[in-house]
């Protein structure tokens, strides 16, 4: 949910700064999102804001939303599959008989995506950089299934970035 209303204050930002502050006609070489395809209200267009957008611009902020949702499911996937998830967390068993386990977390409230148009390739349209912290927690225990019952703490974070690229119609 929290990745939603990102996307959509993300849009809006970018829209706000697409519109003139007194814009009520459309502009000559601007194109308006009634003429084209409803794809435009999906993403969050209305009639003020097209009219001031070129095609490229909303092909951009489509594509924004796009790889929103896109960084969204891979970041629960991430989650998921992480080799020292929370369900296949470290527990280290320590000398005096205590145990201290670990487990890695996405945090999706440090999500920031980035996208532009590639300069580089015309296979290649779009690029997109995928930022984010993850989390270590750790707590101290008795025994491993005190640990797994435990609260945990934040012992470290760690950023992480990633590229994408958009090709033959799809984010990878």
């Amino acid at each position: 949910m929290k990745i939603m209303i990102r996307i959509v204050l993300t849009l809006g930002a970018l829209l706000m700064l697409a519109a003139p502050a007194v814009a009520d006609e459309t502009l000559p070489g601007k194109i308006s999102v009634s003429k084209l395809d409803t794809a435009g209200a999906a993403a969050g267009f209305n009639d003020r804001t097209a009219a001031v957008l070129t095609e490229e611009d909303r092909q951009l902020a489509i594509q924004k939303a796009n790889f929103m949702k896109f960084a969204a499911a891979k970041i629960r996937e991430m989650n998921r599959n992480h080799i020292l998830s929370r369900e296949r967390m470290q527990i280290k068993k320590s000398p005096d008989g205590s145990c201290r386990a670990f487990f890695h977390e996405i945090d999706d409230t440090s999500l920031d995506c980035e996208v532009s148009r590639s300069k580089s390739s015309s296979s290649v349209p779009y690029v997109a950089v995928l930022s984010y912290k993850e989390q270590v927690y750790a707590a101290s225990c008795a025994t491993p299934d005190a640990c797994r019952q435990s609260q945990f703490q934040p012992v470290e974070e760690i950023p992480n970035r990633h590229i994408f690229v958009y090709n033959n119609g799809s984010w990878q």
